[in-house]
């Protein structure tokens, strides 16, 4: 067939979504065709007029239509002009399967425009050659490029990828440590069959693993459970599947082994997952033994340098005159700096005991938590306000776990902190500002 290009696709675990494009031999001619194949592209952006340099170390991920699979994918460009010599990279979500590749990209207008040459590693088995088209997008400290890729006999999809950079000299920007789906994610989960919300967080590995942590209220203390999950960006949709019990405070205890699809959204200050669950009892199935179902919300800090700055600031000696850690777990966000702070014990009432920090100074000490909501009036003096709950013990039930509204005269939001003789839970009291 002289110098045409043949491709052929066949199911394989290396590829997205469990597609692999294969070369077949062309022959002699491969060599000319990739090397005038790249000239043409290095010729073509002289005919645009760039306006930013877009060389440098890229990274994000690529998904594929129709399919839940999510692939880790960057770039690095070289200095070029107009056009960017370089290197591309993608991999399995698991690691387990990766492959790099020789490419080419030119600046047509505010798009990038990514060819990928050939396969350097490994040589065998062949992944799709992607062509992209990605739109620049500019911001304070990052720039990002989003688009759609495509390549012969393999499924198309989004592509998106991210470049950090330094302010320029003397520009005073807030840096915002980039948020990620993985990581830890504290919120509640309630059942239909109780009147009470139970302590949840999930801690989302890179692998697709990670673990849930789940606190009663009621009977049967705390468990960690092993889970899986995968994120469809698309959609925005995160499923997790939890596993199996991996430890528990209370062996006599079963508890529900759950799974769920939940919404992802951004809001001004965190990230939120939210959605329904359901499951089964442990030690059975969705059909011997099936749990209430019930909701799941779940939030991630988004954090700034100066939050940062600020929490360390709080932190030092509170941790020196503790000896415990603080964990930042919401962000609360009010219409006012005259607010009330009631707190009580949500579910059965076993002698919790707790001390409240506000911005390092005591506001509440010592008090046993029960069934009588407690309110403390205060005022906040700062934009970003450190509320801080100090287990003094933990009752019958480990670890202490108490909840606390926070009402700015518009609205009461509640939530449910939770903390041990190790950790103390957090959360951040933010003034409202417009410019958010």
């Amino acid at each position: 067939m002289g110098g045409m290009i043949f491709i052929s696709c066949a199911n394989d675990p290396y590829q997205f979504g469990g597609i692999c494009c294969r070369f077949r031999k062309f022959g002699q001619y491969r060599p000319l065709i990739m090397r005038l194949f790249s000239i043409i592209l290095f010729l073509t952006p002289y005919f645009t007029l760039p306006a930013q340099d877009l060389a440098g170390h890229w990274e994000g991920y690529i998904t594929q239509d129709g399919k839940t699979d999510t692939f880790l994918y960057q770039i690095d460009l070289e200095p070029g002009g107009q056009a960017y010599p370089g290197t591309s990279y993608s991999q399995t979500e698991d690691g387990a399967s990766s492959a790099s590749f020789q490419l080419t990209a030119y600046l047509d207008g505010q798009q990038l425009v990514i060819q990928e040459l050939n396969q350097l590693d490994p040589p065998k088995p062949k992944w799709c050659l992607k062509y992209a088209t990605l739109s620049l997008e500019q911001f304070p400290l990052h720039d990002r490029l989003k688009g759609r890729w495509k390549a012969d006999g393999c499924t198309p999809g989004e592509m998106v990828l991210e470049r950090h950079r330094l302010p320029p000299e003397g520009t005073a920007v807030e840096e915002i440590i980039p948020p990620t789906i993985t990581g830890k994610w504290t919120g509640t989960l309630s059942q239909s069959d109780r009147d009470y919300g139970f302590y949840y967080e999930i801690d989302l590995s890179r692998n697709s693993g990670g673990q849930s942590y789940i606190v009663s209220e009621d009977n049967g203390g705390s468990a960690f459970h092993n889970l899986e999950w995968q994120y469809d960006s698309i959609f925005q949709l995160l499923s997790f599947k939890e596993l199996e019990v991996a430890s528990k405070t209370d062996s006599n205890w079963r508890w529900c082994i759950k799974s769920g699809t939940l919404s992802f959204r951004r809001e001004k200050s965190r990230l939120v997952l939210e959605g329904e669950w359901n499951g089964f009892i442990e030690g059975y199935d969705l059909e011997t033994g099936p749990c209430a179902d019930g909701q799941v919300y779940l939030e991630k800090p988004i954090l700034t340098k100066t939050i940062v700055q600020k929490q360390s600031m709080l932190q030092r000696p509170y941790e020196a005159e503790s000896k415990r850690k603080i964990k930042l777990e919401r962000i609360l966000e009010v219409q006012s700096s005259s607010i009330k702070i009631k707190v009580w014990d949500n579910g059965t009432v076993d002698g919790d005991v707790a001390t409240i920090f506000l911005n390092g100074e005591r506001i509440l000490h010592e008090l046993r938590v029960d069934k009588r909501k407690y309110g403390i009036p205060v005022k906040l003096n700062q934009e970003d306000n450190f509320l801080v709950l100090h287990a003094e013990s933990l009752g019958d039930i480990s670890p202490n776990t108490v909840a606390i509204s926070v009402d700015d005269g518009v609205k009461e939001q509640i939530i449910i902190l939770s903390s041990n003789l190790n950790e103390s839970g957090a959360v951040m009291i933010r003034k409202f500002r417009v410019s958010d």
